[in-house]
This record gives structure tokens, C-alpha cells and sequence, in this order.
């Protein structure tokens, strides 16, 4: 059964793990499918045409995607409404969602912001481990165990100058990758970040952090990543944006990814 025609009968599947993880991997089984949708939409003078264009683009896709992703450039001009109203929609489609806005600051203030994204019905938070546990990340990752809502640290983005500050050499030989790395083994975080333009990168994290934890990969398409690379190399997740969000069919593009890597997807 697709999960268009599970929406119009929500009976027919059972309430979903409230557990990030759990969630996000019995959804990935169910559909065959390792691809994360990342609305990217560009700028739009009205809120609602965002809003109505999320959602839409949701409705296209639902079939072939396991999760989706929010990126901070739409979760900024949205009300907790509208992102509830959303967050709703995905729910209906048994698909978890991430709220991407790489969380950076003290722990009030992280704290405070992710209670509102968890209210606003978000599933899980990318956050930067650059600023730290005490006093900055431990409260988020504490609460979110509580609530079974999951904690995903960015590693190594996918963009050209990425080195310029994920490859810088720490006094002990690491760098700062290899640093985030060991903190995301320490933390215990439900996943990790790790860009498809860089599939030796995903390789060498997949050897450190071992199976527990997930690499999510965006960068595929538009910024040029291989996404069958980057399965191969490690990745257990896509997260694909514009190359979907901005073509003339989202919904054939969607599905010509997802059958283009079904016979991995299906073998391992």
C-alpha cells in the first residue's frame, strides 16, 4: 500500500514509534526508499504560498521518500502554526521530519528553541557540536531522549570551502572533523551529517561511528554528490533538495531517484 493511499485511510497502518530512530527506519524499510526530502524552497513574497507549495511538494513525493527535512530558510518566515500545519501533513504520511537549523548557542537558549520545534511537531534537530556539551548541547540531547526525538550532529557539510574549517588541524593531529566525530561517538546522537561531495568522508566516518549511528548525506544533484556513491560509501540517508524542489515534475523526479537506487536499496 503507498502511503498516498494510507493517508486517505489512516486505519489501515498502525501509530508509528514515537522513538526518531525507530520511526525513521521502519519508514525507510516500508517504502524501499533512502531518500529525505529537503524543502529548499526558494523566497516567495507570500507565507502562504510556501506553506501551500511545501505541502504539495509532500504530496508529490510521500511515495518515494522515507523522511523531510526542513531548511532554516523555511522554518524562518513560518509561524508555529504553519510549521505545525505542515509537520501534520508528513505526520499523516507516517514520515518523520527534521528541522535544520545547525542549533549553535548556550544551552537556554537551545533549550527554549527546541521546545517550540518539538511543539511545532519536528521529529528531530541538527545541531553544530562546535559550541560544546556543558552548558550547551547537554539539555537538548537530555530532553530529547525523554521525549524519543532525535539529535543528528553536522560533521562535514557538502559546499566547496567545507575544508576550510572541517579539515583544520587541532594541536592533537585531529582535525576538526575527527573531533566531531569522536564527540558525536561520546554524545551517543542518533545521526550525523556528512556531505555527498565528499564520499571518502562519509567512508571514514562510517568506520568510526559504526552502525548505531546514521549519516545523513546531503549534497546530492545540484552540488554535484553521486548519490549511489554515497551509499556505497557508508551514507544510510540522502537528503535531496533542489534537484526535486526545483524541477518542472517533482513528483517524476522524486521517483526516478528512488528507482534509480531501489536495486541497492532493495540488497542491503
Amino acid at each position: 500500500m503507498s502511503r498516498t493511499q494510507a493517508v486517505r485511510d489512516k486505519e489501515s497502518q498502525p501509530v508509528p514509534s514515537a522513538n526518531f530512530k525507530a520511526l525513521i527506519e521502519s519508514s525507510s524499510r516500508s517504502s524501499n526508499s533512502r531518500l529525505i526530502l529537503s524543502l529548499d524552497l526558494d523566497f516567495r513574497n507570500e507565507v502562504k504560498d510556501l506553506v501551500h507549495d511545501a505541502k504539495q511538494l509532500i504530496r508529490d513525493t510521500s511515495d518515494y521518500i522515507c523522511a523531510v527535512k526542513f531548511n532554516f530558510h523555511l522554518i524562518a518566515p513560518l509561524s508555529l502554526q504553519d510549521l505545525r500545519s505542515i509537520n501534520d501533513l508528513i505526520s499523516d504520511y507516517h514520515l518523520p521530519s527534521i528541522a535544520d537549523i545547525k542549533l549553535n548557542d548556550i544551552d537556554n537558549t537551545n533549550r527554549v528553541a527546541t521546545e517550540y520545534l518539538w511543539k511545532a511537531g519536528f521529529s528531530a534537530v541538527i545541531v553544530n557540536p562546535f559550541v560544546g556539551y556543558e552548558g550547551a548541547l547537554d539539555v537538548v540531547l537530555t530532553r530529547a531522549k525523554k521525549l524519543g526525538k532525535g539529535i543528528i550532529v553536522l560533521v562535514y557539510m557538502s559546499h566547496r570551502g567545507a575544508q576550510e574549517g572541517y579539515g583544520l588541524v587541532l594541536k592533537d593531529g585531529r582535525t576538526l572533523f575527527d573531533l566531531f566525530l569522536d564527540r558525536a561517538t561520546q554524545w551517543r546522537v542518533d545521526g550525523i551529517i556528512v556531505g555527498s561531495t565528499r564520499p571518502e568522508k562519509i567512508h571514514a566516518a562510517r568506520g568510526r561511528v559504526g552502525e548505531e549511528i546514521k549519516i545523513f548525506s546531503p549534497g546530492s544533484g545540484a552540488q554535484g554528490g553521486d548519490p549511489l556513491k554515497s551509499l556505497e560509501a557508508g551514507s544510510d540517508y540522502l537528503i535531496i533538495g533542489r534537484s526535486i524542489v526545483e524541477s518542472e515534475n517533482p513528483k517524476e523526479e522524486a521517483n526516478r531517484l528512488f528507482r534509480s537506487l531501489l536495486p541497492w536499496t532493495k540488497t542491503h
